[in-house]
């Protein structure tokens, strides 16, 4: 993390050789980074992610992906370990209200299909015939909370925007701070604050016309609450 710092360090002009953070210490540096993660994951969510492996209750016919922040894809039909997945076709038309739905006589332990449900953490899956007595899993990949860094840990290896964003914040921050007493300053750091916005929907606008074009839905899949 250092390193990266120091970066932030060069461009507030506050890394002269044997003096670097003389003004901005690492750790408040550090402190405005960690503050734009939660910032960035607020607006992007798909910017932090993890894959989860939940099992399918199979009486009710869903799985509860409460662990997740947000839904982002579901990756498939999976083992126990999240091995052999098998792909999933996702059902265009989202379910607002629950509905149960009576078990077939001759029962199946492949998952074909799913439906999100509104508002909520639930994952509805097809078909309604699934055998109780056998265990199944789905591997999600998640939106999860950002990791809090600190000065020992290693540099995050995240995509550029996200990185491209932190900074855009970091700056601002910094820069706030001497806001008070230099309109040149407040001017550089609304313009880094702007930056930070710009560079989040700009990303965001080229991450929905992706899922359209390729996977055939937007991103944005389910959230919480």
């Amino acid at each position: 993390m250092r390193t990266l710092l120091l970066g932030y360090a060069q461009d507030l002009d506050d890394a002269y050789p044997g003096h670097e953070f003389s003004i901005w210490p690492a750790e408040q540096l550090l402190r405005f980074f960690n503050e734009a993660l939660c910032l960035i994951a607020a607006q992007r969510p798909d910017m932090f992610t993890e894959e989860k492996i939940v099992q399918v209750d199979v009486c009710n016919h869903y799985v509860d992906a409460c662990d997740c922040v947000k839904v982002l894809d579901v990756l498939g039909q999976c083992d126990k370990n999240g091995k052999n997945v098998r792909p999933l076709q996702r059902r265009k038309e989202r379910a607002t209200v629950w509905t149960g739905s009576k078990i077939r006589t001759s029962l199946t332990r492949e998952i074909t299909s799913y439906e999100l449900l509104e508002k909520s953490s639930l994952i509805r899956v097809y078909p309604t015939n699934l055998d109780p007595t056998v265990p199944l899993y789905v591997l999600l990949r998640c939106a999860v909370e950002p990791q809090a860094y600190s000065l020992t840990d290693a540099t995050p290896d995240e995509r550029c925007a996200f990185l491209a964003a932190a900074r855009q914040w970091v700056l601002y921050s910094a820069k706030m701070m001497d806001g008070e007493h230099s309109q040149t300053m407040q001017q550089q750091a609304d313009k880094h604050r702007e930056m930070f916005t710009a560079i989040l929907a700009m990303t965001k606008v080229s991450d929905d016309d992706y899922d359209e074009k390729y996977r055939g839905y937007p991103a944005a899949a389910n959230k919480r609450g």
